[in-house]
């Protein structure tokens, strides 16, 4: 047969893909709108479209819950990792054909504190590779190609050839010292000021319910979208934010605020850098796996040595 009339392979809408991928990941329309620029119909319309070309529902459609269906959880599968393959094989034509910027997704407390401040650094020893930086707290979809490395910080480690420890870190509470003369236990907490950081939403709920005080009520909440904006409000002596060491003792704001007291840690967590495994040979990556390790390693022997 010859080529010009051979058959070409049946697709599912493209569009709807997209929208699907997205949806499944997060199990919210809305959300999947917000990140295509779509409006909320419009991403229903095309995951309708989508079921209609398969012949079957992928969602179960509650009034306020969205789940994948037994179909829906397959194909999901299957669609991650195909959004995975073409994320790898579009990159490696990119770095062939011009400067591809390598795509970071960092936790703002980590990248103002540790990462940027460094990063010049990198820079410096690799001119030829572009850098983004994408703070949101949002957990990108690495097998989605949302981003070329991701920097976690997380209560059980992940496993993969993609995966590389980088530090670990304790619950820390952080004041002005002005505050932390009147505040010297948990039952203290009763008259203050609770600083909470959305990224962290139950941080101070579970802190208390370890500590035998889940009735606790403070005299006020204030809430930040950002660890880092916790902090700025700690130094402003807005209140006390329960917060991560040693990073935030690191960010401009941290380094002025103080422990009231110690806490007993129950509840420790680790950065964590992922890529993709079949991203490993990616010379972008392996240089900046390596120089952050590099700057790791140097910063736990400065903090040894003090």
């Amino acid at each position: 047969m010859d080529r010009e009339n051979r058959e070409i392979p049946s697709l599912p809408p493209l569009i709807g893909l997209e929208a699907f991928q997205h949806a499944a990941k997060t199990l919210s329309f809305k959300n999947t709108a917000a990140h295509l620029n779509l409006t909320a119909s419009a991403v229903s319309h095309r995951i309708r479209n989508l079921e209609q070309y398969l012949g079957t529902p992928l969602f179960h459609r509650q009034t306020r819950a969205l789940s994948l269906t037994v179909d829906g959880e397959a194909y999901h599968a299957a669609v991650s990792k195909l959004f995975s393959q073409l994320s790898t094989a579009t990159n490696r034509i990119r770095q062939r054909t011009h400067a591809a910027p390598l795509r970071l997704s960092v936790l703002p407390l980590f990248a103002s504190a540790f990462l940027i401040p460094r990063l010049p650094d990198f820079r410096a020893r690799h001119p030829d590779i572009a850098v983004t930086i994408d703070t949101k707290s949002t957990i990108a979809d690495l097998t989605a190609g949302e981003a070329d490395i991701g920097i976690r910080n997380m209560t059980v480690a992940p496993s993969g050839k993609g995966v590389m420890k980088l530090l670990d870190t304790r619950a820390v509470i952080l004041c002005t010292p002005e505050i932390a003369k009147r505040v010297r236990c948990v039952d203290d907490l009763a008259h203050e000021t609770l600083i909470h950081c959305a990224p962290r939403p139950r941080a101070w709920m579970d802190y208390l319910s370890r500590e035998g005080r889940p009735l606790l009520k403070p005299n006020a909440d204030l809430w930040m979208d950002t660890i880092p904006g916790g902090l700025e409000a700690a130094q402003s002596g807005q209140g006390l934010v329960l917060t991560i060491s040693p990073l935030a003792e690191m960010t401009a704001a941290g380094a002025k605020l103080v422990e009231p007291f110690k806490l007993i840690d129950r509840a420790a967590t680790s950065y964590y850098l992922a890529h993709r495994p079949e991203d490993q040979t990616d010379r972008r990556i392996q240089a900046f796996r390596q120089w952050l390790g590099t700057e790791m390693a140097r910063f736990k022997k400065d903090r040894a040595q003090k």
